[in-house]
């Protein structure tokens, strides 16, 4: 079996391998012995689930071992998104949140998020904490503290709220429906069978047509990403001509993908910078904006055009996390279609950002095609795509190796101007295009990404780190 070890965003692991009943109850355990350290007094904790195999019986679980530690548990009525369980920290002052899910994981996995009292990402001081007090409590074979769900529940330490009411009027709050409705553009929502499925359907009404939206722990044969190789059916049916505007969000709806009228996908950097210029130019707001390294260059050109700060973290929504706690940032954003705004949470929430889509849309009265075309003509083109190669343990430490001690002075044609290795090796190259080859944080992979002015520039990279893997 192997160690408990937390990677960018929580504790992930195979179902039936790692992921099983006694090491929930010590990542559960090493948790409320960190809470009742830091500050014994604060007891409430809001608990939710996804829509993952194991996931509602995962989360009994974790609520038998809080009860047992004596803490308040608050747990969803039922499957939620993980920024509905961010929103609920913040809006109810708890001091953490838990939240059963693997994310965009495939759907063997499944895993375990914290959140702290801010409701953002676990920093990863509190989870190196929790992975030490793992190691400690096994050696000192300390026992896992527990009440039955009846007992918790008799005893009041276990309650249960509606994940729709207090998350969906936050989300209804920040939007502007009456533009919304007017232009009254209709939208094909993807759930991907995660645990987006019905709240926009609640948002919208009639103006929303789900999609992929039963229930399916499989989720459909895919990875619940919402990237555009497994949304083909979904960009299939925006082809129709039936929709103003495709939305899709992963298995626990904290990322966003998107689609334009005509069933283009259109990425999470387009999103990221389409929503940077909502932010300022319709919206008058200012502040810093924090974005991962495997993010788009189109985010510190547009904050040059604007005199906004723009900060650099490495892969993970935890570290941007940071930035925005300690900066009040106006917003973050990650490659992988995260992406935060201030006014509601320091947490990715892809629903709040397919409605903040929508609202741009309709406030320009433009179709999502002109506004990224609109973009393209302001800053230049940008394309971007990534591939995931599995590889095994020991050769993701001969990769680190050969990129430490091989200098690489050219890629695809271009001179190399400098080296970022802030989180793998990212080269920067003299036409503002760039490579990044790094280990996965979450998975057995290693992930390659390329952003250039062309599609066949973005595959020449690509091929150029594949190549560099063999």
């Amino acid at each position: 079996m192997n160690p408990i070890k937390f990677g960018t965003d929580g504790w992930r692991a195979i179902i039936g391998e790692d992921f099983i009943p006694s090491n929930v109850e010590k990542v559960i355990q090493a948790f409320c012995d960190w809470q009742t350290l830091v500050d014994p007094t604060h007891k409430q904790v809001i608990l939710g689930y996804d829509c993952r195999k194991q996931s509602p019986e995962t989360a009994k679980l974790v609520a038998e071992v809080l009860a047992g530690n004596g803490f308040e548990v608050f747990l969803s009525s039922q499957f939620c998104p993980t920024p509905c369980v961010s929103w609920m920290v913040k809006n109810s002052k708890a001091f953490a949140g838990v939240m059963v899910t693997a994310s965009h994981n495939p759907w063997e996995w499944n895993g375990i998020k914290f959140k702290e009292e801010y409701g953002g990402s676990a920093s990863p001081e509190y989870t190196s904490f929790i992975e030490k007090k793992i190691i400690e409590n096994e050696k000192n074979k300390t026992q896992i503290k527990k009440i039955s769900f009846e007992a918790g529940k008799a005893k009041k330490l276990i309650q249960f709220f509606d994940p729709h009411i207090d998350y969906i009027a936050q989300l209804k709050s920040l939007i502007d429906f009456n533009a919304i409705k007017k232009a009254n553009y209709h939208v094909l929502y993807d759930a991907i069978h995660g645990a987006g499925s019905g709240f926009l359907e609640k948002i919208l009404g009639e103006q929303v047509t789900s999609f992929r939206g039963t229930h399916d722990i499989r989720f459909g044969g895919v990875n619940p990403e919402p990237i555009d190789k497994n949304l083909k059916t979904f960009l299939n049916e925006m082809k129709t001509g039936k929709y103003g505007l495709g939305l899709a969000t992963d298995g626990d709806a904290d990322r966003i993908g998107a689609a334009s009228d005509d069933g283009s996908f259109v990425n999470s950097h387009q999103i990221f910078a389409l929503l940077l210029q909502h932010y300022v130019e319709d919206k008058d707001l200012k502040g810093v904006v924090v974005k991962s390294v495997s993010t788009t260059q189109m985010i510190p050109k547009l904050c040059k055009k604007y005199g906004l700060t723009c900060l650099e973290t490495p892969i993970g929504f935890k570290h941007i996390c940071e930035e925005l706690v300690a900066r009040n940032a106006l917003m973050g954003g990650e490659e992988s279609g995260g992406i935060s705004f201030f006014k509601h949470v320091h947490e990715r929430d892809g629903l709040l950002n397919g409605l903040m889509l929508l609202e741009m849309m309709s406030q320009r009265k433009k179709s999502l095609r002109q506004l990224i075309k609109d973009l393209y003509t302001e800053i230049g083109e940008f394309y971007f795509d990534r591939i995931d190669c599995h590889v095994k343990s020991d050769q993701i430490v001969r990769l680190k190796e050969k990129l430490s001690t091989e200098a690489i002075s050219t890629i695809a044609g271009q001179k190399v101007t400098a080296v970022n290795t802030l989180d793998g090796f990212k080269y920067l190259l003299a036409d503002e295009s760039w490579l990044l080859i790094r280990a996965s944080g979450t998975e057995p992979l290693v992930r390659i990404y390329a952003e250039a002015g062309s599609i066949q520039k973005v595959k020449d990279l690509l091929n150029f780190g594949n190549k560099f893997l063999m």
